[in-house]
């Protein structure tokens, strides 16, 4: 009987990710609310939609969507981690500083940055979103505000990487830089991550929440040691 399980939940997470990849929201969400009444692993299913988003990802880069079919892909997968958040009750970790997030100056791009902090928060993240367009002292208060070893700039425009230079170098001049690590995504390389200055550069949103979340539990590691 297990086994007849084991394969039905296969093939609906597998139904799940194909829904999401034909922006099937009814479907998408109706699987996810009967993932959760049977006892499915939440975190799967979250990465199980994270898969149809990637598929609608590829479909924009071939032409056959369009943004607007981008941002109601994000818009489904957001409610996708608002109704597991809900129904798991996970909580954001106190005892961790929030990760400062926000999309620099002259950029008003948003998806990647939400279906990021979406995720974040499903591993139990506390997030200071600064939103979209956002000047570049700006981000520096926030992390002076909340003592986040984490800084992520999104950008998708060109323009962007001077905003993101421009914040590492006010952060140097801060003395702030070697007690943040930041991590620039969005249009990005290993040649952009060298011009900002940033230390990771990021294009896949559930690489980046693992890369967010790791410095972040090592960063308060390393504070409990300096206390002991």
């Amino acid at each position: 009987m297990g086994i007849i399980n084991n394969v039905e939940e296969f093939k609906a997470r597998r139904f799940l990710t194909h829904a999401m990849g034909k922006l099937d929201e009814d479907t998408v969400l109706n699987l996810v609310k009967q993932g959760l009444e049977q006892g499915v692993d939440s975190l799967e299913m979250i990465n199980d939609a994270r898969a149809g988003m990637e598929k609608v990802g590829e479909l924009y880069d071939e032409g056959k969507y369009f943004l607007c079919d981008l941002m109601v892909g994000a818009e489904i997968f957001t409610d996708v981690i608002n109704l597991v958040l809900k129904s798991t009750n996970i909580e954001p970790v106190s005892i961790f500083p929030p990760i400062v997030f926000g999309t620099v100056g002259g950029d008003i791009h948003d998806i990647g940055k939400n279906i990021m902090i979406s995720v974040l928060k499903s591993k139990g993240c506390r997030v200071y979103d600064l939103g979209v367009d956002v000047p570049d002292a700006a981000f520096v208060e926030a992390i002076k505000k909340t003592g986040s070893p984490v800084l992520c700039l999104s950008g998708l425009i060109t323009t962007a990487y001077e905003s993101m230079k421009k914040i590492v170098d006010l952060l140097e001049k801060e003395g702030l830089r070697s007690k943040v690590s930041v991590v620039i995504g969005g249009l990005v390389n290993e040649a952009v991550k060298n011009y900002t200055g940033a230390d990771y550069w990021v294009t896949d949103c559930a690489k980046g929440s693992d890369l967010c979340f790791r410095i972040i539990h090592d960063h308060s590691g390393k504070q409990e040691i300096a206390c002991l």
